[in-house]
């Protein structure tokens, strides 16, 4: 039972290598500690809770806005391999990005196997949509909307940077001002051949679609790129070969290795204003 199905990778070895967790034993300690952060942080700011941006239940978000008006916005796409998770236990993202006089939107979408992943990037679509028509209701600037993700919502991030914004969505081409896309998956071939297929039932073509690494576009933003090198090999190595791809079609990308980090504490010092992934981030942000 040594069949290779992808890669060099027999099929125990290739659901090892997009299985996070089982490098890290205390991975339900860790969302524990995040929803409870996140609870706390909505008590300590602002935030305007589950606004709708679409027509189905899931599509919701929370806003955490700044005083100041005509400030950037930054949308986080949250992680939990496109199965679980949600605003609710992300709000970490918000306060140092709020610091920096940033607008924040924490955005909900349907999961799997409810939604095909086709759909639930399409909701994250719609949310950016949402963010450029609703600038003036809510005070930031539609010309500074900024995309992070994480893990699978790192993938998100991807496929947000590969859209047709003009061609679908009557928005600028560059609606997309800077992204950060970190410790996601950006080709899904392997993904496909792997447990995970179990929930999103991949097809071929499936997987191509939602795969940025084939995609990357003419105009691309600058890039904040950020993995741990006690990430999965796989991880890593999705994460070298997008930030490779971007730069070789001539668009900026700035990498971070987070020496010591595994996947999921990468989530959190990514919005660590101590750590440089972070400076980079509200570098490109332009505040």
């Amino acid at each position: 039972m040594n069949e290779i199905v992808w890669g060099n990778f027999t099929q125990e070895e290739l659901d090892q290598n997009y299985d996070q967790s089982s490098l890290v034993p205390h991975v339900n300690e860790l969302m524990e500690q995040n929803a409870a952060d996140s609870a706390r942080i909505r008590e300590e700011l602002e935030v305007i809770q589950d606004v709708s941006y679409g027509p189905t239940i899931m599509e919701r978000l929370d806003i955490f806005p700044v005083a100041q008006k005509g400030a950037p916005v930054a949308i986080y796409h949250h992680g939990g391999a496109w199965t679980r998770s949600s605003k609710d236990q992300c709000s970490y993202a918000a306060p140092a990005l709020v610091e920096a006089a940033i607008n924040v939107v924490v955005l909900d979408f349907a999961l799997a196997p409810t939604v095909s992943l086709d759909e639930i990037v399409r909701q994250n679509r719609a949310a950016i949509a949402w963010t450029w028509h609703h600038a003036d209701e809510y005070g930031w600037d539609r010309d500074q909307i900024h995309s992070i993700g994480h893990s699978s919502g790192g993938h998100i991030c991807g496929m947000m940077q590969v859209t047709d914004w003009d061609g679908v969505y009557g928005l600028p081409a560059n609606v997309i001002k800077s992204a950060a896309p970190c410790s996601g998956m950006y080709e899904l071939e392997p993904v496909r051949f792997s447990h995970r297929n179990t929930y999103l039932d991949l097809t071929d073509q499936a997987a191509a679609r939602n795969s940025s690494i084939r995609h990357i576009p003419e105009y691309g933003p600058p890039l904040t790129m950020a993995w741990g090198t006690e990430e999965l090999d796989e991880f890593q190595r999705q994460s070298r070969e997008f930030a490779d791809a971007w730069e070789a079609a001539g668009h900026t990308v700035e990498r971070f290795i987070l020496d010591g980090l595994n996947h999921f504490e990468v989530a959190r010092e990514m919005f660590n204003p101590d750590q440089p992934v972070f400076k980079n981030i509200v570098k490109n942000i332009g505040v």
